[in-house]
């Protein structure tokens, strides 16, 4: 038994040694570390403490509606054209059916949640009364007469709020997971009004805020579309390209309407340009709804291969997207064989067959892929294509680090998944300590001036023993900070706090070990009988208190955030090592002074 506990010490005393040697970078700072020291990892600290990244994003939840809207006037077309040409539900319409539609009746989208319905023919707007717009179109929306002869579509009160509330809760979960992808240190993501998220990082490196800053702002919604490489359709809005230009003086100057590839195309230098011609076109009502822009990123390259200058190029495509992200099982860094990294998409069984069904109806049709707005490729479709697989290339003259890198983020962005709806930063600072210097200050001291006080105090009142607890809870210390830097958490003001308030419980059940000990004392027993009696009658009385104290910190882990969220991470950890270093180090360790005699006939306590 005496061999088994020796073992047991040496146990312990790697594991100590161990955490000591975790911990020095956190205590020395890693840049006074020699270059062969294997540990790198430091204590991060709060937002409170250190500073850090504080972002707010609005949720255009409008834009999620709309979406709904834009499907509802397709299929109010559809609708239509079946029931005029008195056609069944299972029937197919026809491009020949949609004509006689487009004919009669006007539809326009006049509110994020309400369709406009135009046309002179009363037996086809008599297909939208209430019952019918319920029974058979959708039952989200409400049927309203409109002035003249239109109708009114318009989504319900509560349908539009419960889209708000799921595109919104959705929003925050995925820009969750992607800051969580990152690796950063104790994100805090949390709802802030009705179509708000606020997003702290605390001590974030300046090439990571920029990381942050570019990902969660991105939609990152993965579409599959058709060009439409038959219509000439920027050559019929000259006009508002050329309001568009004027209206943005010195930085419209590199806007250009070109010819290209037989047709009309947008050039800009600078992507927002494009961005806000688009909306120009749509608030002009220039852009069908049934088509959409992309841009593409051009590189001309001059002498010696290098670039020479980077634009933008619009392209027109048809607005439906029968493949997206939304059919995405998996995406997946590969490298072809010249080292270049690209992006390897599989689709479900559902996407696999769209995917497979759209190549084959657009053979020899461009097929563009895109991320947001941002065209990536349009290759031909040469054939149908099966298996359910694609891939995103990574062009530009950049090195292969920097490929890589843009492979690996676009990769985290698509596993998590596309917002449902843009996201816009509200604003974004770059903050400091939030407590002060002072009031760091005085926490530190208060933590230093209660540790030390404790310490005197055992060592006074329990003697002998009153230092064989002392050394447990400078190992119970030593451990819970290399638990806190392996876990990568951010230490705030609160935590501090829990720290110091574990460091009394760690005592506390000391006390009561001592204390049961010195009754087995009075009765005469001899010291192993009252050290085994103290530890062991002991035992559930510790265990009851310090299991409460871990609910109520189980508790804060799961309903609060920031530093709160802090304390809780302290206050549990700083439990379970506490219960770990009583019974498992200072109950050794006594029993190793019983077996070496150094405790004879009497416990100094």
């Amino acid at each position: 038994m005496e061999k088994k506990r020796a073992w047991r010490l040496i146990l312990v005393g790697l594991i100590v040694a161990f955490c000591i040697l975790y911990i020095m970078p956190s205590l020395v700072g890693t840049g006074k570390m020699p270059s062969w020291y294997p540990f790198t990892k430091e204590l991060n600290y709060g937002l409170d403490l250190k500073g850090g990244l504080e972002l707010r994003y609005g949720v255009d939840y409008k834009k999620a509606i709309l979406e709904t809207v834009r499907d509802l006037m397709i299929r109010t077309e559809e609708y239509l054209a079946r029931g005029l040409a008195k056609k069944s539900k299972e029937d197919e319409v026809t491009p020949a059916d949609l004509a006689a539609v487009r004919a009669k009746v006007t539809m326009d989208i006049v509110s994020f949640d309400t369709l406009k319905v135009d046309s002179t023919d009363e037996a086809l707007l008599a297909l939208l009364d209430g019952e019918k717009v319920r029974d058979d179109l959708d039952a989200r929306f409400d049927r309203l007469d409109g002035e003249g002869n239109s109708v009114l579509l318009r989504m319900k009160d509560n349908e539009a709020a419960g889209i708000k509330d799921r595109v919104v809760t959705q929003t925050l979960s995925i820009i969750r997971k992607r800051v969580d992808a990152f690796g950063l240190v104790e994100p805090d993501v949390r709802r802030n009004g009705d179509s708000a998220i606020d997003v702290q990082l605390p001590g974030v490196s300046k090439g990571q805020m920029d990381m942050v800053r570019d990902k969660i702002g991105q939609t990152a919604r993965l579409t599959f579309r058709i060009v439409d490489n038959k219509s000439d359709f920027f050559a019929g809005v000259q006009d508002v390209f050329d309001a568009f230009k004027a209206s943005q003086g010195e930085k419209g100057a590199s806007l250009a309407m070109v010819d290209y590839d037989g047709r009309k195309q947008v050039t800009a230098d600078k992507k927002s340009l494009m961005v806000g011609f688009m909306r120009e076109l749509i608030r002009a009502k220039k852009l069908p709804a049934d088509h959409t822009i992309g841009f593409y990123e051009v590189e001309e390259k001059g002498d010696g291969g290098a670039v020479a200058r980077k634009y933008f190029r619009t392209e027109y495509l048809f607005a439906e997207a029968k493949v997206s992200g939304d059919h995405l099982t998996r995406a997946q860094v590969f490298y072809k064989e010249s080292g270049e990294p690209y992006v390897s998409l599989e689709f479900n069984s559902l996407g696999a067959k769209m995917f497979e069904e759209v190549t084959a109806a657009h053979v020899n049709d461009y097929m563009a892929v895109m991320l947001d707005e941002d065209i990536n490729s349009a290759p031909v479709i040469k054939e149908r294509i099966g298996g359910g697989r694609a891939q995103i290339t990574l062009g530009g003259s950049r090195s292969p680090q920097e490929l890589l890198a843009e492979a690996q983020s676009m990769v985290t962005v698509l596993t998590h998944g596309a917002y449902k709806a843009p996201v816009h930063k509200i604003h974004d600072n770059q903050v400091g300590p939030s407590l002060g210097k002072d009031t760091i200050d005085a926490g530190v001291l208060s933590f230093i001036v209660g540790f030390l006080a404790v310490i005197f105090f055992m060592a006074i009142y329990y003697k002998a023993s009153g230092l064989v607890a002392d050394l447990a809870l400078f190992i119970n210390l030593v451990i819970m900070l290399a638990v806190l830097v392996g876990m990568n958490s951010a230490l705030t003001m609160p935590g501090i706090a829990g720290i110091v308030l574990t460091m009394g419980m760690a005592v506390d059940s000391n006390v009561i070990i001592y204390e049961r000990s010195r009754e087995e004392i009075r009765l005469g027993k001899t010291p192993r009988a009252c050290i085994e009696a103290g530890f062991d009658r002991a035992f559930w009385t510790i265990m009851d208190s310090q299991l409460t104290t871990a609910l109520a910190a189980l508790i804060l882990l799961n309903f609060t955030t920031g530093p709160i969220y802090g304390f809780g991470i302290t206050l549990l950890v700083g439990i379970i090592c506490s219960v770990g270093t009583a019974f498992g180090v200072t109950k050794l360790i006594f029993y190793w002074m019983l077996d070496r005699r150094i405790i004879k006939d009497t416990i100094s306590i």
